[in-house]
């Protein structure tokens, strides 16, 4: 028997803009990480598990704004959805996001080191995470440093502590890069095939290259999926047909 699809439902209740999502659970941290990426917090209690929008976005307009460009990347990712229709503008620009998020290329060098082969795949991932200056983690590292400094002025007691503790953080992955750099170098050295693992059809180019090309070519889990969503009215007291976004709107 097939499970669910996986459908995010957007509501009012007790005063906040929730979202659940039902269905199968594999696809659910995929939808979960789609509402992260729209702005949503998520809630994890004994009794229940949702995401809602932050508690200081109260502005009707704002919040219309952002469940609506949540709705948008849903569709994208071909997941179905259901909204109160006070919740969605039908009128807001469609905005299209990237095609291959940064968490999505880092994913896709885990397909790459999970397929390899040959050492030399591997050490062409390690590259892209390790290099110093502008790998992977040396800018997460300065993400969070920039992140520190801005959280550090925005005014309440509590904020430079949360800002050291960035800092640190940042310190700390800081030196793990360096001794993942360092690993690199040792496997670089080894330059073997894998005992268990079959040579990857790729194995005659250059890896750095591949493993480029392969990330920026690599779509979501759902990117084909075909986007049956539509907005319904969840209170019987909203008479009408059924709200979609429009195809039409620009970006499409």
């Amino acid at each position: 028997m097939r499970p669910e699809p996986t459908a995010v439902a957007f509501q009012r209740a007790n005063g906040l803009v929730i979202a659940r999502i039902n269905g199968d659970s594999s696809e659910g941290e995929f939808a979960a990480a789609v509402l992260h990426r729209a702005g949503f917090v998520r809630v994890a209690r004994l009794d229940e598990r949702f995401h809602r929008l932050p508690a200081a976005l109260t502005d009707p307009d704002e919040q219309r704004r952002t469940v609506t460009r949540a709705v948008d990347m849903l569709r994208d990712e071909g997941f179905e959805f259901s909204s109160d229709a006070e919740l969605i503008d039908p009128g807001q620009p469609y905005a299209a996001g990237p095609e291959l998020s940064p968490g999505g290329q880092v994913g896709h060098l885990t397909e790459v080191i999970s397929t390899a082969g040959h050492t030399r795949d591997v050490v062409a991932a390690f590259s892209e995470l390790t290099a110093p200056g502008n790998g992977v983690v040396d800018a997460v590292v300065r993400a969070l440093d920039a992140s520190a400094d801005w959280w550090e002025g925005l005014g309440e007691s509590a904020d430079p502590q949360y800002a050291n503790r960035l800092r640190h953080i940042a310190g700390e992955l800081g030196s793990y890069a360096l001794e993942i750099r360092a690993m690199r170098g040792v496997l670089a050295d080894r330059h073997t095939e894998h005992p268990t693992h079959s040579r990857p059809a790729t194995a005659d180019r250059d890896p750095a290259t591949t493993a480029r090309v392969s990330a920026a070519r690599s779509v979501s889990p759902h990117g084909q999926g075909i986007a049956t969503s539509t907005v319904t009215a969840g209170h019987a007291t909203q008479p009408g047909p059924p709200l979609t976004r429009p195809s039409s709107a620009p970006g499409r």
